[in-house]
């Protein structure tokens, strides 16, 4: 296991790039920090692109052998403490975050069709009503 020390390293240097949203938005990835998160991503075979485990979490036992078994089949990178803690943005970081992918599912809305509105909980039908009316 090879273990990341430097912050000048340029896979940390892209992954803290990813704090920034104009730099999610280029690369068409995101972060999500946290064990619970990262199961939920692999039990809905989100596109992940890397993990990131701080290496004293893993000797610390913060970090389940179940999930590091389950995270060894992606792109795993180990970083020491000093490194995680310059990546990630919790307070009370957990050890492990992820680089996923994000799906491209931007669709153009064609505004010349139809379009359905549901609508729940509405507390005065005629007032909404009265608004789509005027709003032709």
């Amino acid at each position: 296991m090879q273990v990341i020390s430097s912050k000048d390293n340029e896979i940390v240097k892209g992954i803290r790039k990813l704090n920034e949203k104009k730099y999610r938005d280029l690369n068409n990835q995101y972060i999500i920090e946290g064990i619970k998160l990262i199961e939920e991503a692999i039990e809905e075979n989100a596109s992940i692109n890397t993990i990131v485990v701080c290496e004293d979490c893993i000797r610390n036992d913060y970090i389940e052998q179940k999930i590091l078994y389950e995270i060894a089949k992606y792109n795993c990178i180990y970083v020491s403490e000093k490194v995680f803690n310059l990546i990630t943005q919790v307070t009370n970081p957990q050890g492990i975050l992820a680089v996923i992918d994000r799906k491209n599912t931007e669709k153009q809305i064609d505004y010349n069709q139809d379009m359905i509105v549901i609508l729940d909980g509405i507390q005065d039908p005629r007032k909404f009503g009265n608004y789509i009316k005027n709003s032709r």
